[in-house]
């Protein structure tokens, strides 16, 4: 009789732990879950913890990620309204809002993607048309309109997948443009252009600067020049007035010698090496060469 106690109570506590294994689930912070039976949904669960359900077949449990997903599409050539082609690839940052809603209508996240891009591409086609290459890439920021187009995509996409799919479109932007073959040169041959149409409007405002700066300094010399010559002509004035000062001082002090000193000074002017010096008798000159005392001497 134990025996057969035994045996019921494990075969009954193996049919807990399998029922508590398909009747429990736990659902984390970042996702919702929506329970379907019979692949009808019943409940949608956000709240994390530990839940219940049917066993088995019964009940279905199936999780949906809450946070946001980011996905890069395929690269497309649009023509602008210009009828220059472009070659675009775009992010798209989405998340699901509704689980209930996107279950029903898409089901798989590859689905999601799939509606997104197609949905952004022909935003993207009408959107280029009213837009020209100079909107798209330009070296002035102020014509460039991309980020003008990323938001009125975003916007105009968010209303529909909202409504539609239960997923919202956080952000839709460009990832990268690239031009065709056909028109990377002359692309390039314009940008080019324009580089060249700024430097040489940057070397001629320097030459302009350094023209100014130039006239300005020698305005400057010029006039640091004059006034130093002003003074030394100033100083030499009055130096001279000085040197006069003291020849009159020493003429009238002693004459006779005063004028024996100018004889040499003129004696050295005069008498060079190998020199012939014809003399009149009665000349000043001959006189100190003929008398060795000096009056008053």
């Amino acid at each position: 009789m134990n025996r057969k106690i035994k045996i019921v109570t494990i075969i009954v506590m193996i049919l807990c732990v399998g029922l508590a294994y398909f009747a429990l689930y736990t659902v984390k912070e970042d996702e919702y879950v929506i329970v379907t039976r019979f692949g009808n949904p019943t409940r949608v669960i956000s709240k994390p913890g530990l839940q219940l359900k049917w066993p088995g077949f019964i009940e279905k449990v199936n999780r949906i990620d809450r946070r946001i997903n980011v996905f890069v599409t395929l690269p497309i050539q649009l023509l602008l309204g210009d009828k220059n082609p472009i070659i675009v690839t775009c992010y798209i940052a989405w998340r699901v809002s509704d689980p209930l809603r996107f279950i029903q209508s898409l089901t798989f996240v590859e689905n999601a993607r799939q509606k997104l891009a197609d949905m952004v591409t022909s935003q993207l086609g009408s959107a280029l048309g009213d837009f020209t290459l100079d909107n798209i890439i330009n070296t002035v920021p102020d014509m460039v309109k991309l980020t003008g187009i990323e938001e009125s995509i975003t916007l105009n996409c968010n209303a529909r997948t909202t409504q539609e799919y239960g997923v919202e479109v956080i952000r839709m932007g460009f990832r990268r443009i690239n031009y065709p073959s056909i028109v990377a040169e002359a692309v390039y041959n314009r940008m080019r252009a324009e580089r060249e149409k700024e430097a040489k409007k940057f070397r001629a405002e320097g030459a302009e600067a350094a023209s100014k700066i130039e006239a300005e300094t020698d305005r400057e010399v010029s006039e640091l020049l004059a006034k130093a010559y002003k003074e030394s002509e100033i100083i030499k004035g009055e130096g001279d007035r000085e040197a006069m000062r003291i020849y009159a001082e020493a003429y009238g002090q002693d004459r006779d010698f005063f004028a024996f000193k100018k004889s040499l000074e003129t004696y050295e002017k005069i008498l060079q090496s190998k020199s012939t010096l014809v003399l009149s008798t009665e000349s000043e000159l001959f006189k100190y060469l003929t008398d060795y005392k000096i009056k008053g001497q």
